[in-house]
């Protein structure tokens, strides 16, 4: 065999020496996977018909030249010289996790638009396989990601490998020139991010091309393109006069900031940029760029600009026009124009996505923002058309136009193109159009915040729904940008209608209610635990809803906006304070009571200056979002978790991810893990259990929360995977009641199968700002460092124990406390220790390491019926602490009825008020008022003397609609079942209650409720 290999070589090697094997140097294993056309070798590999090949650098992308091709009649050029990626080798940002297939990805620059055709092919063995066509009609360069499955002929399935042996580019055109660069012949490409655009509109012919917001569509630009105007009144010009003026002056930096014209010219420098005076070359212009193979020998320098980085530097350079001196502004002017021509030569022009642009608004504000302040000399210099239908293109402002039973609300719109599009309309010169587009922008965020059985968006119980879920650090985008909305149009013919400014409202306020002060905590984190989750940087927002007015229109102030706008911020500002107290008569909000969130399966208590953030999950709400490269080991922070905040938020009430055990969400139970093993094996998951039982009640200020929890099966809220859940099979019945000022925790039927590792239940997790942080347990002040301890059960109820913080739990139940204070090794949220990588975003070391204090209730190894019973005494003070004995010894206000697989039922015996949370139907409930349920309920009774009686009902079930298996639409749908009460009683007829029926010693009353609200029933006796 050797020496058929050593006589193959010689035979390549004489053929060469006699000219008639060229491709000797260009062996099948050096055969390239992406062409930049460096060096002007490379034409010996093509073949070219009525053409002219060469390599140029009048126009290029990477590197410094490109393939040049000029032709006169019918033209063609070809090449065997490349080879395919395989999906392993293709820059694949999920990997295997979202479908991905070979595609060809290029770049073509032409000089002058023709109405005439390429065709782009593949040939396999003398024939042509593959093909599709191009029009000629643009001008500057093209980007374009075109998957084999797309193309006509013998076009392979989705997925499925490629193999041709020739590239081939035809036409019929008489004659032309055209560049190309960066030819990369196929690799694997994510299939949901190829987009068509005008020149290759085939792509994704066959999909709802609407379900993805960030596309540009033909469709919506062609919209703005054909839009009649009609005349409009001299009241109309000046309120649009005074919309863009408002931009302007949110727009406008502070006079502080002086003309730096060094600094200027230094940041234009490092966009390399050259104006030859027919065009503007520079390194390309890209976006989304790791999605991109590339290869350094044959590019170069991995040298480009991103788009938000030149809109950074636009942004600059627009910022400062008009406060620089004379010669200042020349410069200025020079350097905007010329990066202006640079972007649209790049293909950043209406009808052109780049191969793909998924995600384009986050990184093209700063771009807009500079285009706009510069819209008049834009004008001046003829550009402001083309930059204008540019940008119209680029965020899909014909949407506007569409048909009202398009619009869905969407927060991704919302944080990042909303306020963009007010802006664009004045990027029309006609102000007929831009009276037109404005009704339409109008009309448009009316009807989609005020929607709230869309599949995200607002709900109605204040939830910011994304990513199939409650997701604040997503809202917070929202809760931003569509304040500046409001407050911009307020007051004129073009205000957000009522609805909408109501709906939008509900959820901006709640914000500050699920938060504390400003944090809101690692049970909606999402996929960022303990990363500083805050509502802090709303202040300005708090004021423009505030000056915005209420939702009719009809007051100047927002009075319950501006009253929680001086609880958060107001201390600190004396100028608004003043307003809001002396002139419009507000007074500073008062929070407390018990706060219910069913869409996040979250329910809130505050008292005082403390809120505890009480977290589920179910069938319809997920437990966390564990990302590729985010909170890997992010299981149980939803886990039934109680999250004591007090007004320093989470570092001041001891949550801190430098050092945190992932396994230790306080309240959660648990099976404790090693990291690895705790680490999610897929890279995605947004884990959804089977069961439908997680909501919360409330009722004059106290409330009950319940869940069954069950990891054993369930669905991902994202992704291809449906079916999904983890191998400990960790099943529990948990419940939590507040009463005043302090919580009562059940749990039962706790059991797992894993035999290696205890299931336990977190009491809490806290970080030690001084080693010598105190626990107290009833027998002593714990200081010393390192420290581990049991508490058995002690049945003088002398089981208590205190955290460094002042919250104690005392332990009703036959359990032991674990507890320790310790230096703690633990994993940044953004590290993989399975695989070894770190998310850039980490921002910290991949490894961690604090001072904590920590204590827990162990299980045992694969527990069959667990239990757990203790009561939360959040925040005390010293002298709290210190008479903590006498205060659960004399503490007689409540008595536990039952705490079984039926039900879990508390009495508060200063209110009078039952608690029932009620897993199992048709159970005789033998305590108190309620009797039987027909479903799973949560319920509060008041008896108010012999006579009356409130109920607080809630049908946990949210009963989402289902559109295909495990995926839901996410709204909830009415559920009828019937409570049957002890005694004879009357209550009111209504929608939700649709009858009440007596009998001897009973009343059986049907109703019908959604949502997870709490619905109050007066009962009168008969």
């Amino acid at each position: 065999m050797a020496k058929l290999k050593c006589f193959s070589n010689k035979i390549k090697s004489i053929l060469f020496l006699m000219g008639l094997f060229i491709n000797v140097s260009y062996a099948q294993d050096n055969k390239p996977a992406v062409e930049s056309f460096e060096d002007e070798k490379v034409l010996n590999q093509y073949k070219a018909s009525n053409s002219n090949l060469s390599t140029s650098d009048a126009h290029f992308k990477f590197g410094n030249k490109a393939l040049q091709w000029t032709w006169a009649d019918k033209a063609s050029f070809e090449t065997s010289n490349f080879k395919f990626l395989t999906q392993d080798e293709s820059p694949l940002a999920y990997g295997d996790h979202f479908p991905a297939s070979p595609t060809l990805q290029m770049d073509i620059y032409n000089q002058k638009p023709q109405n005439e055709t390429i065709t782009i092919s593949y040939e396999k063995a003398g024939k042509k396989e593959v093909w599709f066509d191009i029009t000629l009609n643009f001008k500057g360069w093209r980007t374009i990601w075109v998957p084999f499955y797309e193309m006509q002929g013998n076009a392979p399935k989705k997925g499925a490998a490629v193999n041709y042996d020739v590239f081939k580019i035809s036409t019929s055109s008489k004659s032309g020139t055209l560049f190309f660069d960066d030819i990369i012949f196929s690799q694997y490409q994510d299939d949901r991010h190829q987009y068509p655009d005008e020149i290759v509109p085939f792509i994704k012919s066959n999909l709802d091309l609407g379900k993805d917001h960030w596309m540009p569509l033909i469709s919506n630009y062609n919209r703005i393109k054909n839009l009649e105007a009609k005349p409009i009144s001299m009241a109309i010009r000046l309120d649009l006069k005074k919309f863009e003026q408002l931009i302007d002056a949110d727009l406008t930096i502070a006079k502080k900031y002086k003309v730096y014209i060094n600094s200027l010219r230094e940041m234009y420098a490092e966009l390399h940029l050259k104006d030859n005076g027919k065009t503007v070359t520079g390194p390309p212009l890209t976006f989304n760029r790791k999605q991109s193979f590339y290869d350094k020998n044959q590019q170069g320098a991995n040298r480009y600009n991103d788009v938000k980085s030149l809109g950074k530097v636009l942004k600059k350079l627009a910022n400062f026009h008009d406060r620089a001196n004379p010669t200042e502004k020349a410069e200025i002017e020079s350097m905007f124009l010329t990066g202006t021509k640079y972007f649209l030569d790049q293909g950043w022009q209406a009808g052109s996505n780049g191969g793909t642009r998924h995600h384009i608004g986050y990184n093209v504000r700063e771009i807009t923002e500079a285009f706009f302040t510069m819209r008049q000399f834009l004008y001046n210099n003829g550009l402001l058309q083309e930059v204008g239908s540019s940008l119209h293109w680029l965020f899909n402002l014909g949407m506007l136009l569409d048909d009202e039973s398009k619009f869905h609300v969407n927060i991704d719109y919302l944080n990042t193109q909303s306020y963009y599009h007010l802006m664009l309309i004045f990027l029309l010169e006609s102000q007929e159009k831009q009276a037109a587009l404005l009704r339409a922008y109008s009309k448009y965020m009316s009807i989609t915040l005020a929607q709230q059985n869309e599949e995200w968006g607002f709900k109605v119980d204040g939830t910011a729904w994304h990513h199939n879920g409650h997701y604040p650090a997503y809202g917070i985008g929202a809760f931003q940008t569509v304040p500046k909305v409001i407050n911009t149009l307020a007051r004129t013919r073009f205000r957000i209608g009522t609805q909408g400014h109501k709906n939008f409202k509900k959820a901006f306020l709640a914000s500050r209610i699920y938060s504390q002060k400003f944090d809101w905590g690692f049970g909606n984190a999402g996929r960022h635990p303990l990363d500083g989750n805050s509502i802090k940087s709303l202040k300005e927002q708090f004021l423009l809803m505030a000056n915005a007015g209420d939702p009719t229109g009809m007051s100047k102030i927002d009075k319950e906006v501006a009253a929680a706008y001086l609880r958060l911020w107001g201390k600190d500002d004396i100028l608004n304070t003043t307003l809001f107290t002396q002139v419009h008569g507000i007074n500073q909000e008062e929070l407390s009571g018990f706060y219910t969130f069913p869409y996040a399966a979250t329910a809130v208590k505050r008292e005082k200056d403390w809120a505890a953030i009480i977290k589920g999950y179910s069938k319809y709400v997920w437990a966390s979002e564990i990302y590729v490269a985010s909170n890997r080991y992010g299981r149980y922070p939803a886990n039934g978790t109680i999250q004591l905040l007090n007004s320093k938020g989470e570092i001041g009430s001891g949550f801190k991810q430098e050092g945190w055990d992932w396994n230790r969400y306080p309240g959660a139970t648990i099976i404790y893990l090693p990291l690895e093993e705790l680490e999610a094996k897929m890279p995605l998951i947004m884990f959804r259990s089977n069961e439908s039982f997680a909501g919360t009640a409330t009722l004059n200020g106290n409330g009950i929360f319940g869940m069954v929890l069950n990891e054993g099966k369930g669905s991902n809220a994202d992704g291809p995977e449906t079916k999904v859940g983890f191998p400990g099979k960790l099943k529990a019945k948990k419940s939590v009641f507040s009463f005043g000022d302090k919580l009562i925790c059940i749990g039962t039927n706790i059991s797992s199968v894993d035999t290696e590792n205890a299931t336990q239940t977190n009491l809490f997790q806290t970080f030690l700002k001084d080693k010598k942080d105190a626990i107290y347990t009833a027998s002593k002040k714990i200081t010393k460092f390192p420290f581990q301890g049991e508490l058995a059960k002690n049945p003088e109820a002398k089981n208590w124990i205190i955290d460094p913080y002042g919250n104690a739990y005392h332990m009703l139940s036959n359990n032991t406390i674990h507890f320790k204070k310790e230096k703690q090794h633990s994993y940044h949220n953004k590290y993989s220790v399975n695989t070894g990588k770190m998310n850039p975003k980490g921002k910290g070391a991949k490894e961690t390491q604090g001072n904590f204090a920590s204590a827990w209730i162990d299980h045992g190894f694969a527990p069959k019926n667990a239990n757990y019973q203790y009561v939360v005494y959040p925040f005390n003070n010293e002298a709290e602490i210190h008479n903590f004995d006498k205060r659960v010894e004399n503490d007689k206000s409540f008595n536990i009825l039952k705490a079984d697989s039926v039900a879990h039922i508390v009495k508060d015996l200063k209110t009078n008020t039952t608690g029932y949370v009620v897993f199992k139907a048709d159970e005789n409930l033998q305590h108190g008022i309620l009797k039987t349920a027909s479903k799973p309920v949560l319920v509060m009774a008041k008896k108010e003397g012999v006579q009356q009686a409130t109920l607080s009902v809630v049908q946990p079930d949210l009963n989402f609609p289902e559109h295909k298996k495990g995926k839901f639409k996410n709204y909830s749908q009415p559920l009828k079942f019937t409570i049957t009460v002890n005694g004879k009683w009357s209550a009111a007829i209504t929608d939700n209650v649709l009858s009440v029926e007596n009998t001897l010693n009973e009343t059986l009353i049907t109703l019908e409720l959604k949502d997870g609200l709490s619905h109050e029933i007066k009962l009168l006796k008969i």
